[in-house]
């Protein structure tokens, strides 16, 4: 498409003075009265014709004039021309410049020894050589906190060191969140000419439909296979049956290219240390499950990750894993009763091994501090309730120490209080007839494993009448609650002094209690892992770097991979593991040329990329048609002037007749 268009449209009215010459022509021009004389007709006719000769001299004169006052005129306007068919010109009109860069970690994927995002930034470097101190760029990355830094206007260029610091964002904002920045922004320029870019590498995900935004996509990702490995899902096993320091730790690799991977190394690193490693086959396209042998050294929290060797996206190689461990735990269990029930003593037995330690402790005398000395806390049946009690309770909940409470047929009026409130229930009557279990709730950690399972002995009697919403509930039957969790804190409604509950004779009563110890306990097997993007509240956080943050029980999002460490004011610090978003691993290629409002640029994208450009300058090549015309004007007057006079007096020899 062409044309041309003025930057001084506001002078082309001096285009007007190109009448003048021709104004004053007009008025100058006299018509003497005729008079002939016969004596004069030779001279007459001699001048007739030396007239049409200086009339056509001066109708060209008159025209020369005219064209250069109008040459000036448009030379001062400033004309610009835009054709396709010539070279896009280099110029343009004060532009506002909202560049949207994609800062995924897929951003980060090598190939030919260069990553995207690196790319990304030579771009942002050719951009800045393209603008002028007039300009205002925004520069806007998937990064809050980057962007809460850096997401300014910038006068001409953005600074060198703003590009410098940008990194792969595990956390990526949406793409609609960054466009409505921008806009924001572009119209706090108040400039006339707004256009907004996006550099990425096409990786599938949402865009916005802002029209009044026209977006236009600058893609950075090379031809060629996405040949990507990731590691994920890392976790330990549960010992069911037999405790003991040698640990299996189960991982998935993925294969997300075109091409079989063999013999892939896979190490694990347990504390900093290298602890084990083996060589995995990856068919193209598939994933496998693979678990390695690691011993640990010691007890307490085993943190590490698992990793496999693969240069092409570095942030998704590894799969970390937290839990703690102990050989011999020691579980506390607070009854005012002198014997536990046959089945309670048996799965603690179980959770315990050959080397943990089960102690009863009376109600009366313990203390927060003697609790201290134990990792697994039982409450069963402790009578009624003491200020003291009471108080251990309420502080278990707060420093998010776990507890297993187990309520019998004898529960007290105050202690159901303090349950329903911790809880947010409502415990009912007491029954004694059977009841079939209906719900399994798959997706927590406690019953995941009895989930979709046929249980052979459903039924459960003697059991509280529990509801409410203030808990997950973990199995029921109708509208009753048999087991359910809240934060650390596990709560069984049945009694377990009860022999006729066929459901203690079933494999997956077993699971249960092991596995509500292992919650209770923070030594989850497979380790407490969260997602990127997840909120904790605790009294100070260390991250992944082993930079320290006290929150005094803030929210803090969990924006990047690692382990990090949760402390309270009360109880031991629990390490949890944060692996990145699988999403971003796999490559999708976004049919960009489909959506709405967007257009995509070619590799070329330089020449296209203010789309507001002024065309080519003419002013110079106006001025220098002015310049000749006037040159030519000069030469034909002086022409005139050096010509022999061509209406001389006549030969009147022969005499008058």
């Amino acid at each position: 498409m062409g044309g041309i268009s003025f930057l001084n449209a506001g002078l082309l009215f001096l285009a007007a003075a190109t009448i003048l010459p021709l104004l004053i022509w007009l008025l100058a021009k006299k018509k003497p009265k005729r008079i002939v004389f016969s004596t004069l007709r030779f001279i007459k006719a001699s001048q007739e014709q030396e007239k049409k000769r200086t009339r056509l001299k001066n109708i060209i004169l008159l025209i020369i004039r005219m064209l250069i006052i109008l040459l000036l005129a448009l030379a001062v306007s400033r004309p610009l021309l835009q054709s396709k068919r010539l070279k896009p010109s280099r110029k343009h009109p004060p532009t506002a410049l909202a560049i949207l860069l994609d800062t995924s970690f897929s951003m980060d994927y090598v190939q030919e020894g260069k990553s995207t995002l690196d790319r990304a930034k030579d771009a942002l470097r050719q951009i800045n050589s393209m603008c002028n101190d007039e300009d205002r760029l925004i520069l806007i990355t998937s990064d809050d906190a980057w962007n809460r830094l850096h997401a300014q206007i910038y006068a001409g260029r953005i600074p060198q060191d703003s590009i410098d610091r940008i990194g792969v964002s595990f956390d990526p904002l949406p793409l609609t969140d960054m466009a409505q920045l921008a806009q924001s922004k572009l119209a706090e320029t108040q400039l006339a000419n707004r256009e907004a870019y996006l550099i990425t590498d096409g990786q599938r995900q949402e865009y916005p439909e802002l029209p009044e935004l026209n977006l236009r996509v600058i893609d950075l990702f090379p031809d060629g296979d996405f040949a990507n490995l990731s590691c994920h899902s890392a976790q330990v096993q549960a010992q069911l049956v037999e405790k003991s320091r040698r640990q299996s730790i189960e991982f998935v690799l993925s294969n997300h290219g075109s091409q079989d991977r063999k013999e892939v190394l896979v190490k694990v690193v347990l504390d900093d240390a290298k602890v084990a490693e083996k060589f995995v086959d990856v068919p193209a396209r598939q994933s496998v499950k693979e678990t390695i042998v690691i011993e640990l050294r010691q007890d307490g929290w085993q943190s590490g990750y698992v990793e496999v060797m693969d240069d092409r996206l570095i942030h998704d190689n590894r799969a970390h894993f937290a839990f703690p461990f102990r050989l011999d735990p020691h579980i506390a269990v607070i009854s005012a009763k002198p014997q536990l029930p046959g089945f309670l003593r048996s799965s603690l037995s179980v959770y315990a091994g050959d080397q943990g330690r089960i102690v009863r402790l009376d109600p009366r005398q313990v203390s927060l501090g003697t609790l201290n000395q134990y990792q697994t806390i039982v409450f069963y049946a402790p009578g009624q309730l003491s200020p003291k009690l009471r108080e251990i309770i309420g502080s278990l909940q707060k420093s998010g120490r776990g507890a297993l409470f187990c309520l019998d047929r004898g529960l007290t009026p105050d202690y159901k209080a303090v349950l329903e409130q911790t809880f947010g229930l409502r415990i009912g009557a007491f029954r004694e007839q059977p009841k079939s279990i209906s719900y399994v709730n798959k997706h927590h950690f406690i019953t995941s494993l009895m989930a979709d399972k046929n249980l052979r002995h459903r039924e459960i009697r003697d059991y509280w009448s529990v509801s409410g919403s203030g808990a997950a509930n973990l199995l029921g039957g109708g509208s009753d609650i048999f087991a359910l969790a809240k934060e650390n804190l596990v709560l069984w409604s049945f009694d377990l002094a009860s022999p006729a509950n066929s459901f203690f004779l079933d494999a997956a009563y077993a699971v249960l209690a092991y596995r509500s110890l292992e919650y209770v306990s923070a030594a989850i097997a497979t380790g407490e892992t969260r997602k990127i993007g997840d909120m904790v509240s605790v009294s100070s956080i260390t991250l992944p770097d082993g930079s320290a943050i006290e929150l005094a029980s803030r929210s803090h999002r969990l924006s990047s991979p690692g382990l990090y460490t949760l402390s309270q004011p009360e109880g031991p610090g629990t390490v949890i593991a944060v692996d990145h978003d699988q999403s971003e691993s796999d490559f999708e290629n976004m049919d960009l040329a489909a959506l709405k409002y967007i257009k995509v640029l070619p590799d070329k994208w330089q020449d296209t990329l203010f789309h507001t450009r002024l065309g080519h300058d003419l002013w110079k090549w106006l001025l220098g048609a002015a310049l000749l015309l006037l040159a030519l004007e000069i030469i034909l007057v002086k022409a005139e002037e050096l010509r022999p006079n061509a209406a001389s007096a006549p030969n009147t020899e022969g005499g008058e007749k």
